[in-house]
């Protein structure tokens, strides 16, 4: 961490367990021979929570302790695939895995409750400029919570889901045609919270963490 100095894009995310992981990495895999890469296939599994931008890394670790020792139920089913249609925040095909209604429903406080701790030391001026470029992709309530929060799914408006990978539109007919019967589905935990910087397009735990393999 000591290597990260200045502003800092970091996010919030649950990190799933072995077993639901290793299923996740394999569908990334079937892609990645598919298609070659794309945005997103190299990240380790995760569920993104919150992300925004902060002045240093220091202003979302000093507050890390309470998110890393939440005891919540983090239990979730999931229901097959959700694809982001020309995604509003790439442009690209984005397919993740779904999320039963009930768990998001249940996620979204909790989301909220980060947002409370985390949203008040992020670099407001920093996050409208991440998000600046795809602003006129986005709806006015997303508008609003990159104003008001440093990103765009808040509440009712973030779909919890696990990417799988953001796929270039000419690339999207092959991975389509071949996952879609590969639908993921059962009861998995997302096993603890994690933490990460966002550097290059490369994730880098900031929590301390080493990624498992």
């Amino acid at each position: 961490m000591s290597l990260i100095h200045g502003p800092v894009t970091a996010f919030v995310a649950l990190e799933p367990e072995p077993a639901l992981a290793e299923l996740i990495r394999q569908l990334k895999e079937q892609t990645r021979a598919l298609v070659g890469d794309q945005l997103y296939l190299a990240d380790s599994p995760h569920l993104t929570v919150y992300l925004s931008v902060f002045p240093t890394p220091a202003a979302v670790l000093d507050r890390w302790p309470k998110i890393a020792q939440r005891n919540d139920d983090l239990t979730i089913h999931l229901t097959g695939w959700h694809a982001f249609e020309a995604d509003a925040l790439t442009g690209n095909q984005t397919l993740a895995c779904d999320i039963a209604a009930y768990d998001k429903k249940r996620l979204r406080p909790l989301q909220c409750e980060i947002i409370e701790l985390l949203a008040p030391v992020r670099d407001a001026i920093a996050a409208r400029e991440r998000f600046a470029e795809r602003t006129e992709f986005l709806t006015s309530e997303e508008r609003r919570s990159v104003e008001q929060y440093g990103f765009p799914y808040v509440g009712d408006g973030w779909q919890p889901h696990l990417t799988i990978a953001s796929v270039r539109s000419a690339d999207w007919p092959a991975v389509w045609n071949t996952l879609e019967p590969l639908a993921p589905r059962g009861t998995f935990r997302c096993s603890r919270w994690r933490l990460f910087a966002l550097i290059d397009q490369c994730l880098v735990a900031l929590d301390g963490i080493g990624d498992r393999d």
